[in-house]
């Protein structure tokens, strides 16, 4: 029995569903090489695993045309990477799990119920539950501050939120674990990373063009929507005249703006050459005239 494969793209990667048993993705990385990885959802977030295979594929525009064609992944709602979540207890990250399991079933974990409050401790973070189920962090910062902030919890996976708070009061970093010593584990999700790890599989913007689609570096970038692909010739060549037109006139902007300030940052220093050389020229005709005046009277002299 064979296994149809099911392709999706998101972002700049292509997700590749083996049978709804495996998964992973590909991606482009250099002129006609390209990446593949193992994957697994983890309730509403899609782990992207480390790569590990490599090969000859298409070239950029090739690889983007193709995904382009593809339906947007919509099996969750997040994806972020193995290499960002940490296993609660150790410092491991989930990238040993796909590798030691490669065909990794789909893992649905419901949303952590705090039924208990406390404090915790999590790594080098202090993590407390109040009554009303809210959780918040703290640390040991710069200049031995305290900082915290506050967590959310998504598919039994604890994240970390951005700093909110810090504390005028210093104290030393031997007191703030010592304290923390006696803490018992954080044992409410299965894992942990930080709220920045986690992105969203749609964008809520459209993308119009390769304009808009080309980006020179690797950076996290969000997921677009749906785009249907131009299916015959005649839009193609639209869009790479609307293409052309505007990378002119940006370019033309860029050389406009690029003159401008050089001149204003070199006139200056033009001047003082013109004003400088224009001395030296009335200098010397001032030499040649005086010159030619002595061999003048010279041979006036002379008859």
């Amino acid at each position: 029995m064979l296994i149809r494969n099911n392709k999706y793209k998101l972002s700049e990667f292509i997700i590749i569903e083996h049978g709804d048993i495996l998964f992973t993705w590909v991606m482009h990385i250099a002129l006609g090489v390209q990446r593949s990885g193992k994957c697994v959802i983890i309730g509403n977030i899609l782990v992207l695993g480390h790569w590990d295979h490599e090969e000859a594929g298409f070239l950029k525009m090739e690889f983007h045309e193709q995904s382009m064609q593809l339906p947007t992944w919509y099996k969750t709602h997040y994806y972020c990477f193995a290499t960002s979540l940490r296993k609660v207890g150790t410092e491991q990250n989930l990238t040993s799990d796909l590798i030691e399991h490669p065909y990794i079933p789909k893992i649905d974990i419901e949303a952590v119920n705090m039924n208990i409050f406390g404090t915790f401790r999590l790594g080098r973070y202090k993590i407390t539950v109040d009554e009303n189920n809210l959780i918040f962090w703290q640390t040991i910062g710069e200049l031995s501050r305290i900082i915290g902030g506050k967590c959310v919890t998504e598919s039994g996976i604890l994240f970390i939120g951005p700093k909110e708070i810090e504390s005028a009061d210093g104290q030393s970093r031997r007191d703030f674990f010592a304290g923390q010593k006696p803490l018992p584990q954080w044992d409410k999700t299965f894992a942990w990373g930080h709220d920045g790890s986690l992105m969203k599989c749609k964008e809520p913007e459209l993308r119009k063009s390769y304009a808009a689609t080309w980006k020179s570096t690797n950076v996290k970038t969000r997921v677009s929507d749906n785009i249907p692909f131009y299916q015959n010739q005649q839009f193609r060549r639209e869009d790479i005249r609307k293409f052309t037109a505007s990378e002119l006139e940006c370019l033309g902007t860029t050389c406009y703006r690029f003159e401008w300030k050089t001149w204003s940052r070199l006139s200056p220093l033009i001047r003082g050459v013109v004003v400088i050389g224009f001395r030296s020229i009335m200098f010397i005709f001032g030499k040649l005239i005086h010159i030619t005046k002595r061999i003048v009277g010279r041979f006036r002299t002379r008859l």
